[in-house]
């Protein structure tokens, strides 16, 4: 059974083209995962690679 204290309490709603939408909806096939979760995964990734930029940018101690 699923631990229900893990539950997802927020929703974000986008709008995209229908490219996009048939994009998400060939890896939701192809994943045999739900839409949600390849948003999550595709947000985990968008965000490491922030941060990793932002490493970048700053300037080197000396």
């Amino acid at each position: 059974m699923k631990d229900r204290s893990q539950k997802k309490a927020n929703i974000i709603s986008i709008r995209m083209s229908d490219e996009e939408r048939d994009a998400i909806q060939q890896l939701m096939d192809s994943k045999g995962k739900k839409a949600s979760s390849i948003m999550r995964e595709a947000f985990a990734l968008f965000k490491e690679q922030w941060e990793l930029s932002k490493r970048m940018e700053a300037p080197l101690e000396q």
